[in-house]
């Protein structure tokens, strides 16, 4: 079993493409503990605005990371809807909200 642990550490390369990618993946997936976290605070489930920013960072740099070191197409088509999806909630987020900041934004639940 060491020896099999040993013989994959010795095939690990890490450079700084690798790097980029697993920072990435990272913080794709880390964006699910502030989501959580906020939720917690909250006392229901809520999607707080920073987990766009993160989800926007994370899979860009896993874009990168597909697109140029590995050049593999499955991986940019995986990542490529999760980044477009993540900007343009961001943008509803903060693009509207600075454009529109005098008036009263509704939330949802708000059917009153």
């Amino acid at each position: 079993m060491v020896e099999m642990f040993h013989q994959v550490l010795e095939r690990f390369e890490l450079n700084v493409w690798k790097v980029i990618g697993l920072m990435g993946a990272a913080l794709f997936g880390c964006r699910w503990l502030v989501q959580a976290a906020a939720s917690r605070r909250a006392g229901r489930s809520v999607v707080p605005p920073v987990f766009w920013l993160i989800s926007i960072a994370g899979s860009l740099m896993q874009l990168l990371y597909f697109t140029f070191y590995r050049v593999d197409s499955v991986g940019i088509i995986n990542t490529l809807p999760p980044f477009l999806v993540s900007a343009y909630n961001a943008w509803l987020v903060f693009g509207k909200s600075a454009r529109s900041s005098d008036a009263p934004t509704a939330r949802a639940g708000d059917d009153d």
